[in-house]
């Protein structure tokens, strides 16, 4: 999620007061999730394929242990509305085409 950071705003061609923000672990996600009226959260492709994989996501608590996608977009969407854009895919090829088009849409 780190190195993704430091790339990934490049290769968007997003300004340098755009904000991303990667976390790794649901304590973090929730906090960043109350913190801003964010435009676009991402899930990442190893929560993708581990949901996929009906596995639990790696870096939940006590409350997230057991969830998959469909009960974070829940969350994301309680919690930042229902017309937040979700981006999800289980290819990293498809991360910067999949943001591009979501970025195209504000």
């Amino acid at each position: 999620a780190a190195k993704a950071q430091q790339f990934l705003p490049s290769m968007l061609g997003l300004r340098n007061s755009t904000q991303m923000v990667s976390t790794t672990d649901d304590v973090d996600f929730f906090d960043q999730l109350s913190r801003s009226q964010w435009d676009i959260v991402m899930f990442a492709p190893g929560a993708c394929r581990w949901s996929e994989a009906k596995q639990p996501i790696p870096g939940g608590n006590e409350e997230t242990k057991n969830w998959s996608l469909s009960e974070y977009r829940a969350k994301v969407r309680k919690v930042l509305g229902e017309n937040i854009q979700i981006v999800e895919t289980t290819d990293e090829k498809n991360i910067v085409p999949l943001l591009r088009e979501a970025l195209s849409k504000l």
